[in-house]
C-alpha cells in the first residue's frame, strides 16, 4: 500500500520527488547492528506496570536479534503534546474553512439567508470533535493571539525537529511505547478532553517532526487489551523502519484476537 501511496505528485507542491524503495524487500532482513535509541523522558509519572514491562520486552527482544540499545534524551518531548494541539487545531481550522456550503462537501436544506446558510452547514456537516479543533484552530489563528500560539508553536516544533536530528546522529531508529495506557472505553473521556489527547503523548511527536513512525500490538493488559510498541525512523528512512518493526513483531509473537461478541 505504501509504495502505492508513495511518490512524486506533480499537482501537490508538498510531495517531494524521490525514488520509492521496494519496502516488501526489507522485510525479514537482518538487524544486526543497528541502534535502538530508548528516551528517558518517555517514562510518564503514573504509567502503568504493564506499559514499562512491555517497552523493557520491546528493548530485550531488538538485543537479542543483535541491535545496540543506546540511552538518549529528547527532553523537548513534554512540549510535543500541547505544540500538536495548537498546530494541529490551526491547520484543521485554516482547512475545513472551505466546507462553508457554497463549493465543497453537504449544504444544509433549511436556512433562510446565506449566513444562516453557512452556519446550519457547518452545524450540521461537523461532529463534536471536528468542531472543537476548529473553534480551537480559529482561536489561536486569530488577531492577537496568533504570535503567542500559533507562532511559538511553530518554532518549538522546529526545535522538537532539531532534537530528533541530533538524536539520528547517534541511532537509526528509536523504540518507544504507543500509547500510556490502553484503549480506553467508548465516549469514556470525552468529558474530559484533555485527558483524551493525553492518550496522543507518545504518536504525535512523529507527526510534528516529520518522521515515518509505526506501532505494532505486542502484548495484553490485565483486561485483555492490546498494548502497542513504536519505532521511529529518520525521514524518509522507512526501509529502517519497516525492517525493525518485522523483527520487533516476530519477537512479540502477538497472536490475541478478540472474543466474538456478536455471538
Amino acid at each position: 500500500m505504501l509504495r502505492s501511496m508513495a511518490g512524486h505528485d506533480a499537482k501537490d507542491s508538498t510531495s517531494i520527488d524521490c525514488p520509492v524503495p521496494d519496502y516488501e524487500a526489507v522485510l525479514g532482513q537482518s538487524v544486526k547492528g543497528l541502534k535502538i535509541g530508548v528516551p528517558k523522558e518517555y517514562r510518564l509519572d503514573g504509567m502503568p506496570d504493564e506499559i514499562e514491562k512491555l517497552w523493557a520486552d520491546g528493548v530485550a527482544w531488538m538485543k537479542d536479534a543483535g541491535c545496540e540499545i543506546v540511552d538518549i534524551s529528547l527532553p523537548l518531548t513534554k512540549y510535543a503534546l500541547p505544540v500538536y494541539y495548537i498546530v494541529a487545531p490551526a491547520e484543521a481550522s485554516s482547512n475545513l474553512a472551505r466546507y462553508d456550503g457554497v463549493k465543497f462537501g453537504h449544504r444544509a436544506k433549511d436556512y433562510d439567508d446565506i449566513l444562516s446558510m453557512y452556519e446550519t452547514t457547518r452545524a450540521e456537516g461537523f461532529g463534536d470533535e471536528v468542531k472543537r479543533r476548529v473553534l480551537i484552530g480559529t482561536y489561536v489563528l486569530s488577531a492577537g493571539y496568533y504570535d503567542a500560539y500559533y507562532l511559538r508553536a511553530q518554532k518549538v516544533r522546529k526545535k522538537i525537529f532539531d532534537e530528533f536530528t541530533e538524536a539520528y546522529k547517534k541511532v537509526d531508529l528509536i523504540l518507544t511505547p504507543s500509547t500510556p495506557s490502553a484503549a480506553f472505553g467508548l465516549g469514556e473521556k470525552t468529558g474530559d478532553p484533555v485527558q483524551m489527547y493525553l492518550n496522543d503523548i507518545f504518536t504525535v511527536t512523529a507527526n510534528l517532526a516529520g518522521l515515518p513512525g509505526a506501532s505494532v500490538p505486542a502484548g495484553l493488559d490485565a483486561q485483555g487489551l492490546p498494548l502497542g510498541l513504536q519505532l521511529l525512523a529518520r525521514p524518509f528512512d522507512e526501509e529502517t523502519l519497516f525492517k525493525g518493526m518485522h523483527a520487533l513483531e516476530q519477537a512479540a509473537g502477538f497472536s490475541a484476537r478478540p472474543d466474538e461478541w456478536w455471538g
